[in-house]
């Protein structure tokens, strides 16, 4: 099997070390080669094929004769290691535009639509390459935007393979809380790009079961839903409760996640006033605001640590008893999170702990999380205090809920079950 991906950023699991498509492809029995549109250099073991677009390359072909996209040159013993591992994100027109997009973000992006929108493409040579590689399938995990639908639109003129899209979040819907006509704006013609480019994909996978039912409704087409692997143990093994009991955060605080992990210390202040039971640690590669740093803090029972690596991360949840996930109450961004499903979830479950869950019920998280019993769902900051004391109180529901989690894990999110169900979905569609 020969699958094209089209993507935004590189395949780079050096600057993006969660990265998706190696824990999809991992071992996958296919050939691939892989369109994206950023300046980087691709670091994997899996793809040795592409095709890159960039913001520069764009621009240029709009006031002069060059014109965008060029195959990457990858020398005859692999790519350059120690250029790969430069993100070249922070350089050239892509690198101010994203500084710029954090002070000014719909303008600056708008601008991009625009760029993207009137840049001319090297169709002959984007025409090679496809036809080098010749597609079985075009694969299409990115969230949908004006310069990716375009790109999509084109290519799929230039070959006969079936397309499949997938998305994490909210693409073009309008249940969002902005104030700003320009984001408005900008929504209404996403929806419309999205809307006009459905027709040339055969399914559409997504996290969340809400988020498919409602394009299945608007636009008519399959969907289904697709989640990460996870590296499970052959068998669960138990481990004591700790005293005092141990939660662990693990992530950034942005989208004002902070404030639950706060809410959190607030109970905690009031569950060791006579003695110190249950405390929480904060993994997170941020600098604390002041605001953020009089929350979190020691007299709450709250530790700071900094950022760790993946591998001393396992060994920090080895040790503790609680693996948390929190999104924000705040309606603004709880709505703008409502349909993405965190890839840390599923490392939660071979974490050895038993996760929590603060959020929004409405949350794909949450309500997955609930659906299997996988884990302690709190919906409000008001219940945090309840729960946290009847853990306290009963202990042994850590080692009940661990091993819950564990067993969702093994069962729906193993590698060999998530590759077949990528597998079946490519060879329904493939051209024989």
């Amino acid at each position: 099997m020969k699958i094209l991906l089209i993507t935004d950023e590189e395949w780079n699991d050096y600057v993006y070390g969660n990265n998706v498509l190696t824990n999809w492809f991992q071992g996958f029995d296919a050939d691939f080669a892989q369109i994206y549109c950023s300046p980087g250099l691709p670091n994997n073991g899996i793809c040795s094929r592409y095709f890159r677009i960039t913001d520069s390359q764009m621009l240029k072909s709009i006031y002069s004769k060059h014109k965008a996209g060029s195959t990457v040159s990858i020398p005859s013993d692999g790519i350059n290691q120690e250029a790969s591992k430069v993100n070249l994100q922070r350089q050239g027109i892509y690198g101010k535009m994203k500084k710029l997009s954090l002070l000014i973000h719909t303008p600056v992006v708008m601008l991009r639509d625009a760029i993207w929108g009137f840049g001319r493409y090297d169709k002959v040579a984007l025409k090679k390459f496809i036809d080098d590689f010749s597609p079985d399938v075009v694969y299409c995990p990115r969230l949908a935007t004006p310069k990716l639908l375009r790109l999509e639109r084109l290519v799929h003129t230039m070959t006969n393979a079936p397309f499949i899209a997938f998305t994490a979040d909210d693409e073009a819907s309008y249940t969002e809380v902005n104030y700003s006509p320009l984001y408005w704006l900008r929504r209404w013609y996403c929806h419309r790009a999205l809307k006009k480019t459905m027709p040339i994909y055969k399914e559409y996978l997504m996290f969340s079961k809400d988020q498919a039912k409602e394009y299945t409704a608007e636009y008519g087409i399959k969907t289904g839903t697709l989640y990460k692997c996870g590296v499970f143990p052959e068998n669960f093994e138990s481990k004591p409760v700790g005293r005092p009991i141990r939660l662990v955060y693990a992530g950034k605080l942005y989208c004002n996640r902070w404030k639950s992990l706060a809410a959190i210390g607030e109970a905690l202040h009031e569950i060791n006033k006579n003695s110190v039971k249950m405390i929480l640690d904060i993994y997170t590669p941020e600098q604390l605001t002041k605001e953020q740093g009089k929350s979190l803090c020691e007299e709450n029972h709250i530790y700071v640590k900094g950022s760790v690596l993946g591998s001393e991360l396992a060994r920090i949840y080895k040790e503790a008893d609680i693996a948390l996930h929190v999104e924000s109450f705040d309606k603004k961004y709880k709505y703008a999170t409502r349909v993405s499903f965190s890839t840390k979830i599923i490392d939660l479950m071979a974490s050895s702990c038993a996760i929590m869950a603060i959020c929004w019920n409405q949350h794909t998280g949450y309500q997955y999380l609930k659906e299997f019993d996988a884990a302690i769902c709190i919906d409000s900051y008001d219940k945090i205090l309840r729960q946290l004391q009847r853990i306290v109180d009963d202990p042994d529901v850590l080692r009940e809920y661990a091993k819950k989690a564990y067993e969702c894990g093994k069962k729906n999110h193993s590698r060999d079950r998530i590759q077949n169900q990528l597998k079946t979905t490519f060879e329904k569609y493939i051209i024989k």
